[in-house]
């Protein structure tokens, strides 16, 4: 056994060698697959009483093994155990039990004494993971355009998206973040007008926004800035004249209003694009003559088409109109041919629900430009709901009429507005709850965690110095309540990375509100500071434990752990 190398992996090692002794004489490429996959089968019981580690590989074995998958459990536990006991890990398994073909594996006091000591003595650093070689992801979120604040659904992509990029640099992976920036095109110039309007209504023109501009309130503060830059010199010339200039100045006011919000939420980015650079590099125009020159381009009806059907998508798609000008999709094809050329093993975009459909057209255009498409993925973070007493909260964008990402952050706090997007995995639709994030009780999810971390901080403060540098009898730790809260802890790195791989931060608050939980049941039943300073002892490095493991999953979530609340 390796103290350095976590329990759950050094058992994923003989869970290896045992399904590869149970698979001897089949197939060699079967045979590597599964041996493989089994590293990576562990689970975690949702019942305590299933044990710490569950593993349901028998039910891949079956089918190679010609075997009901109760009769594969049987004999994986055997081979389990005798693995164990050849690489020396046995002490560290109290018992194995099968159960309707699922492997589960208990733990012993010895190894969960071990877990204790290599929490503290990782501290902030217990959960975190090296990879080697390490793997490099490129995940672009949020991007949207600036032509107005960033709404409610912006706000749970760019909360995902960081979170992500948190959970896969604590795994050992390479990670750049991304914001594309869509700064030009129809959408700027009706932006451009509409700040026009709002413009010289202040010198009392009687003009109208355009039925499909920009009717937000924000822009009337836009146009106040643009008055305090220009006084009254755009008001005169014709349209034709000053609409660069109310494009160029309303992307610079909102853009800078985007950073201000991204910021005050705790994000940043590392690269940001534009596409009006991938026009003036020229690398959008050198996209498409290279899907010329591999004949993916043909023109019809006075169009450009992209013959995307060839690569997999439903119909062909135009990249450049009649009248000249692209699509949307062209700069798009650059963007992604950059993406690629910069080297990431993994590309990933998190785009909203109205983009869903979007999915297979890029990927067309990337297999038809030679690329590998399979290493983009895209990811669907479904829209957000609010409610406040029971009742939904009305959004209209259109109208301008609408919440934005930063009154969220403003009502409820950034820890709560981070945590509350989380609550849910991506895919599913979000009901954000006002009032209960902003309520201080056991019911709101991100105050019972802070709770919890804070309430340690208090009783490690309260023991002083001299009570926690005891060395730590673990063996006192006994208790029903003690032994669950040892295991809950030894659970977290398996999270993390189970996560990871999965590309869903979501799991990471649910298991922070489990471990809480179990600390607060612990605590009612437990006094930690006692008479007995043996006993205070174990207590106190069990609960330093679960402090190290509250404040580094929230710092994972971009969330404080208050001391005091």
């Amino acid at each position: 056994m390796n103290s350095q190398i976590p329990i759950d992996q050094q058992l994923g090692d003989a869970l290896r060698h045992a399904v590869a002794q149970l698979l001897d004489g089949q197939p060699a490429d079967q045979r590597q697959a599964l041996v493989t996959e089994s590293a990576q089968r562990w689970e975690i019981p949702k019942d305590p009483s299933f044990g710490d580690l569950s593993n349901s590989l028998a039910f891949k074995l079956a089918s190679a093994r010609r075997q009901a998958p109760p009769i594969i459990a049987d004999l994986l536990s055997k081979t389990f155990l005798a693995s164990c006991r050849a690489i020396r890990l046995e002490p560290w398994v109290e018992r194995v039990e099968t159960k309707a073909g699922y492997l589960n594996v208990f733990l012993s006091q010895e190894a969960l004494i071990q877990v204790l000591r290599g929490v503290l003595a990782r501290g902030p650093q217990y959960g975190a993971a090296q990879t080697t070689p390490a793997p490099s992801i490129n995940i672009e979120f949020v991007s949207a355009n600036p032509t107005g604040p960033l709404s409610v659904a912006h706000g749970r992509q760019a909360v995902v998206g960081d979170v992500l990029a948190r959970l896969l640099r604590s795994q050992g992976w390479q990670v750049t973040t991304e914001y594309y920036l869509n700064d030009e095109g129809r959408q700027v110039e009706q932006l451009g007008r509409s700040l026009r309007v709002r413009y010289v209504q202040l010198f009392g023109r009687d003009q109208a926004i355009p039925e499909d501009g920009y009717h937000g309130a924000y822009l009337c503060t836009v146009a106040e800035a643009c008055q305090a830059t220009f006084g009254d010199r755009l008001v005169e010339p014709p349209e034709s004249d000053t609409l660069p200039t109310f494009m160029a100045f309303a992307k610079e006011q909102l853009l800078a209003c985007i950073r201000q919000d991204l910021a005050a939420g705790g994000l940043t980015f590392d690269q940001w694009t534009s596409q009006t650079w991938l026009r003036t590099s020229g690398r959008l125009e050198a996209a498409l003559e290279q899907l010329r020159a591999r004949g993916a381009l043909y023109e019809a009806e006075d169009a450009t088409w992209l013959a995307s059907t060839t690569f997999g998508d439903d119909k062909d798609r135009v990249v450049r109109k009649r009248d000249g000008e692209l699509t949307y999709l062209a700069p798009d094809i650059a963007y992604h041919q950059w993406k690629f050329e910069r080297g990431y093993d993994h590309l990933l975009n998190l785009w909203g629900p109205d983009h869903h459909g979007y999915i297979a057209r890029v990927k067309a255009a990337i297999a038809a430009l030679g690329l590998p498409a399979d290493r983009l993925q895209v990811r669907i973070v479904q829209l957000v709901t609010l409610s406040r007493h029971g009742t939904v909260v009305p959004m209209s964008k259109r109208q301008g009429e609408f919440v934005t990402f930063r009154e969220i952050m403003d009502e409820v706090g950034v820890d709560a507005t981070r945590f509350f997007y989380l609550m849910r995995t991506m895919d599913s639709q979000l009901d954000f709850d006002l009032e209960l994030a902003k309520s201080q009780s056991q019911e709101n999810p991100v105050y019972y965690v802070q709770y919890a971390h804070a309430r340690i901080c208090s009783i490690l403060a309260k023991a002083g110095e001299t009570l926690q540098t005891l060395s730590p009898p673990f063996e006192r730790l006994q208790a029903e309540e003690e032994r669950l809260l040892v295991r809950t802890i030894f659970q977290y790195p398996i999270i993390l990375r189970m996560c990871a791989g999965a590309l869903e931060p979501h799991g990471v608050t649910t298991y922070l509100r489990k471990l809480a939980e179990v600390f607060h049941v612990f605590y009612t039943k437990h006094r930690v500071i006692t008479d007995d300073q043996e006993q205070s002892a174990a207590r106190l490095a069990l609960i330093m434990a679960t402090r190290h493991t509250l404040a580094n999953g929230l710092g994972v979530l971009g969330i404080s752990a208050p001391d005091r609340m």
